[in-house]
């Protein structure tokens, strides 16, 4: 694997960590009892979105088209375990932050 694969790697897997912290923001968002608050989780997942989805096809067709099936594994494993952990390390924060109508469930 030469140095442009694994920095291309770190900045898809960053885009996909915060991309999945934005969209468990979002999510636990929509549950709340403010729809301000999730208009502003939305759009940010959105962005963040864009951005990831970018960075993903810039690392996946190039493989793609040249068969190199090592390197759509390799990119498939980094985005799940990426992903994953933003959306974990997401819920910890909330569920320690979130307070009155911002919490989940609230009305």
């Amino acid at each position: 694997m030469d140095t442009g694969m694994i920095r291309d790697l770190f900045i898809m897997a960053s885009a996909a960590f915060v991309q999945n912290m934005a969209f468990t923001w979002s999510s636990r968002s929509r549950n709340s009892g403010d729809p301000s608050y999730h208009r502003f989780a939305a759009w940010a997942s959105n962005a963040i979105y864009m951005i990831c989805y970018c960075t993903v096809l810039n690392q996946l067709l190039p493989a793609l088209v040249n068969k190199e099936w090592w390197k759509v594994i390799i990119t498939m494993i980094v985005y799940t375990l990426a992903t994953a952990e933003g959306s974990v390390l997401m819920m910890k924060v909330l569920l320690k932050k979130e307070k009155g109508k911002h919490q989940v469930g609230a009305r």
